[in-house]
């Protein structure tokens, strides 16, 4: 309980003030992290604001309980539960693996602990359907080369293509030898420099300025007309070759067609939710959820093992209404 209140109070003069909320651009990954334009310094560690959500107590019943929020969807207290299931088409689906962790982890930082997994119970898959959280170029490239998977998900598109509504990234031609890229005007940027972005290694190319200033299409390849150069971050090479493939991948009819088979893993969610009450936590703490969220799991399996026919595995079990309009036509 002293330690909630410490997270929620502070004294200013000695007078009792609660703490004031984090500034959304004091993020922790920014950390010491060289930027190439200064803008004004935002101190993270103000002792007048709350602790970040990852170890701030909302509750003192439960202490390992973070507070979370998906922008626009849903905020919650509590923890996330990550379910890995068999796709087989000539096979009932299971669930082979559960992961807990706490709400305000992210999606992408599960993948790693959930092949480990895999790997140690020598289930790995040779193809993994995941959710657009959990998929980035960096564990694309991971995955393939420690454990030999291939993800199959999609990738963020651009955030600013709104604001450069002609050329993208992938529009641009990189030559990993002379570390220059060239634009589609014919224009080539001096070579580029390493940067850091969000602690992982990357490379910034910046076009000169007069070499952009004269362009005729300056305005819809920058987006702004402050009249500096286009400039771009690009990832390391095998990581950047893996999101311009995968991002042109992911709009043909083929790719989005293969990946429709991860829709099943929607239903599961929506049935362990809604059938087994996945999402109120009856235990308290990390470890005991973590144990709710296997039996829910385990008895999820066991219903659909009891309902499956091999005769007809792609046989739908009836709902449990039409049992019931059934039952009570026979009676009637």
């Amino acid at each position: 309980m002293r330690q909630v209140w410490v997270q929620q109070y502070w004294h200013d003069a000695g007078q009792l003030r609660w703490r004031e909320t984090k500034i959304s651009r004091a993020r922790r990954s920014r950390n010491d992290t060289p930027r190439r334009a200064k803008g004004p310094e935002v101190a993270d560690d103000e002792p007048a604001r709350v602790p970040w959500s990852s170890s701030e107590i909302v509750t003192p019943h439960d202490t390992d309980a973070r507070f979370s929020h998906k922008a626009g969807k849903i905020a919650w207290i509590g923890y996330k539960d990550h379910q890995t299931e068999t796709c087989d088409d000539d096979a009932v689906n299971v669930i082979v693996h559960v992961l807990t962790t706490p709400a305000p982890e992210q999606d992408v930082e599960a993948v790693s602990p959930i092949h480990a997994a895999l790997a140690a119970g020598q289930i790995m898959p040779a193809e993994h359907l995941l959710d657009s959280g959990y998929v980035t170029p960096y564990i694309i490239h991971q995955a393939a080369t420690e454990h030999g998977i291939t993800i199959v998900g999609p990738v963020r598109l651009d955030p600013r293509a709104a604001d450069r509504p002609r050329f993208a990234k992938e529009d641009f031609h990189i030559n990993w030898e002379d570390q220059t890229v060239t634009c589609p005007k014919g224009v080539t940027s001096p070579p580029w420099k390493p940067t850091v972005t969000d602690r992982k290694a990357g490379i910034s190319v910046l076009f000169r300025r007069g070499d952009c200033r004269a362009c005729d299409v300056r305005l819809q390849c920058t987006g702004n007309i402050d009249d500096k150069g286009r400039h771009l971050l690009l990832l390391p090479r095998p990581q950047q070759e893996i999101q311009t493939r995968v991002r042109a991948q992911q709009q043909t009819p083929e790719w989005q067609r293969r990946y429709d088979l991860r829709a099943g893993a929607e239903s599961t969610v929506s049935e362990t939710t809604r059938a087994h009450g996945l999402r109120h936590c009856r235990y308290r703490g990390l470890a005991k959820t973590h144990v709710q969220h296997v039996l829910i799991a385990a008895g999820t399996n066991i219903c659909r093992l009891a309902a499956h026919d091999p005769a007809h595995p792609h046989h739908r079990p009836p709902s449990h209404l039409k049992r019931l309009c059934k039952t009570l036509t026979t009676t009637i």
